[in-house]
């Protein structure tokens, strides 16, 4: 167990058929088998994924936050928004094993290709930002009050 900022204790990292009663559980790159989890709390931030293999879990909460949370407020927003169909086919992905584990963030795209996002009903281009500066008034006395495109203000 770790202590946190805030003086609470934390479980994390790698464990092996432990059990756990009542406690706080960072699963971002821990590492669990065959452990028992009861009225625990477990916590994702949208870090490394978390193995979870042969556990059992009692009466536990999930909690998300960070990029994790994000993910859950813009799935929320989308479905909310009239965008419910994109968040059932998502969901049916997600229960079909569709979605695959992401390449890390870090890795560079391979050069001449455009990456692309599977989500399991579609591939979707990564965009790109393109960054434009905005065309500055000309201001003067020969500007003749137009603008840059050469309409008259």
């Amino acid at each position: 167990m770790t202590q946190s900022d805030a003086g609470e204790s934390w479980v994390r990292g790698t464990h092996l058929g432990v059990a756990l009663t009542g406690e706080d559980i960072v699963l971002d790159g821990g590492v669990f088998r065959d452990c028992r989890f009861n009225a625990c709390r477990l916590h994702y931030d949208g870090g490394m994924l978390p193995v979870l293999t042969g556990c059992h879990f009692d009466d536990c909460s999930w909690l998300f936050g960070g990029p994790a949370a994000n993910t859950l407020s813009i799935l929320s927003a989308l479905n909310q928004g009239g965008f419910d169909a994109v968040v059932e086919r998502t969901v049916a992905a997600i229960r079909s094993g569709a979605i695959g584990v992401p390449a890390p963030a870090e890795q560079p795209a391979e050069r001449g290709r455009r990456r692309v996002i599977d989500l399991g009903f579609g591939q979707f281009p990564v965009p790109r930002v393109l960054r434009r500066s905005r065309p500055r008034p000309i201001d003067g006395p020969d500007s003749g009050g137009q603008d840059t495109e050469g309409r008259e203000e």
